[in-house]
């Protein structure tokens, strides 16, 4: 008797379990739409080739970083003088290049790949370029 009873008892779990799964892969097979791209700029605004946009303002900001890395390691080193000690001879070309290297550096950024200067470039004053969106 109490075998009869234990295999009735796993035949229903068996049966729920089956029917469990074959409402899952029912519902599974169901394809959602995926939700359109969240885009908060008017249309218009944003380039329709923006990918080709990023590369090309990475691009520009990796060949002036390169060359200010490359002017900063020209210069000779400063000298220091004086109590507090101030930067003597070519210290202001230092600083100046200091600010440059951070300025343009892609690898201060979270994911290594954009620079200060993808926003902030020379020709807009170092300022937020607002004629375009920021990258």
């Amino acid at each position: 008797m109490y075998r009869r009873a234990l295999m009735r008892l796993s035949i229903a779990c068996v049966a729920v379990m089956a029917s469990f799964i074959l409402v899952s892969l029912t519902e599974s097979a169901q394809v959602t739409p995926l939700p359109p791209v969240y885009n908060p700029y008017p249309l218009g605004i944003l380039p329709d080739d923006l990918e080709s946009e990023i590369a090309r303002v990475r691009r520009e900001v990796n060949r002036i970083f390169r060359e200010a890395l490359a002017a900063a390691r020209a210069i000779d080193p400063p000298t220091l003088t004086g109590q507090p000690p101030t930067l003597q001879g070519t210290g202001y070309q230092a600083v100046q290049m200091l600010g440059k290297i951070l300025n343009f550096d892609e690898n201060i950024s979270p994911f290594r790949n954009r620079a200060c200067g993808s926003c902030h470039m020379p020709y807009a004053g170092f300022s937020a370029d607002r004629s375009r969106p920021s990258i």
